[in-house]
């Protein structure tokens, strides 16, 4: 093989790595965002999560990278605006407020989701419909997701949950699913710098709408003693999910590309479920099934990259 195939495949590997990663810190993001929005206003801790995700990120890139590091181009200051807005006012955001209204289930369900927003958005702007095999595994996933965490029923989607948070965590998918896709396009940038950035820059965004909207009667301002029963769950919010993941998500998505690498995440909903089993849930058949239908949707779509892979070496050896 090539030097160029090994090193496709290295990065390859790398990227699915960072994206195991970031599922497993995604997999507690609803039920613990849920116990959190439940004691802490959204508005409020979608902001001073991401400020202080900014501040934390911006002394390790200082560190690692130097001072200059956190001074951007001025060209790319609306793009860095735009992502912190898509992935703190945009994404946080709306998952705290649906989450409030609908169960953890139903929205980890409704996520899954992305890889279908991607595929449509690439379409759209390449004018052409996406490989058929990227649409059959995507449908594949979020079928085998629905029957995970619907047990089979999926009229339970709109049972026991309100169609409003629902739409709100729709709203969310859609939010990252466009962070994604315009992150691929800052280069330049390492996944570190990137985060930091994107954190700090939209964090004004989101603290800005908290203030108008407390203004409007619409929010309510927490008080430190708010943040000490859920402090464990602040700690993970803040460190794991906000800093840490953003930076593995960015690793991965620069190594496999977008559709993987959300292809790849509809793992997300299913780790819950792994938690339970492993304290002695007995789950239904349909679950089972669900699972079942994920691995095999996800098993294929690699295949299918490494027979990519193997004709592309192939070629370059006999070129």
């Amino acid at each position: 093989m090539s030097k160029t195939g090994d090193h496709f495949l290295t990065a390859r590997s790398s990227g699915l790595f960072w994206l195991a990663v970031t599922i497993l810190i995604w997999g507690a993001y609803m039920p613990v965002g849920k116990v959190v929005s439940q004691a802490i206003d959204p508005y409020w801790i979608t902001a001073i999560r991401y400020l202080f995700s900014g501040l934390f990120l911006t002394i390790v890139v200082s560190a690692v990278e130097g001072p200059a590091a956190l001074v951007p181009p001025r060209k790319d200051v609306f793009g860095l605006i735009l992502l912190g807005a898509l992935g703190s006012a945009g994404f946080g955001l709306f998952s705290y407020l649906g989450v409030r209204l609908t169960r953890p289930e139903h929205a980890a369900a409704i996520t899954v989701l992305t890889p279908i927003n991607v595929a449509i958005w690439r379409a759209l702007e390449a004018r052409a419909l996406p490989p058929r095999g990227v649409v059959l595994a995507a449908i594949a996933v979020v079928f085998g997701a629905l029957l995970v965490v619907t047990r089979g029923d999926l009229s339970a989607l709109t049972s026991g949950g309100s169609m409003i948070g629902n739409l709100l965590v729709f709203v969310s998918s859609l939010c990252w699913t466009f962070y994604t896709i315009k992150a691929q396009t800052m280069a330049g940038y390492s996944a570190l710098r990137l985060t930091a950035l994107t954190c700090l820059m939209g964090s004004p965004v989101g603290l800005t709408l908290a203030a108008v909207m407390t203004a409007l009667g619409y929010a309510t301002a927490p008080h430190f003693a708010d943040f000490l029963p859920i402090w464990p769950q602040i700690v993970y919010l803040f460190i794991f999910v906000s800093a840490v993941s953003i930076i593995t998500w960015n690793l991965a998505v620069r190594l496999v590309g977008a559709q993987t690498a959300t292809l790849v995440s509809t793992f997300t909903p299913v780790i819950p479920f792994a938690w339970a089993a492993w304290g002695g849930r007995v789950f239904t058949l349909w679950e089972i099934v669900g699972v079942a239908v994920i691995m095999a949707a996800i098993l294929a779509h690699n295949l299918n990259e490494q027979r990519k892979t193997r004709a592309l070496a192939a070629r370059e050896a006999t070129a």
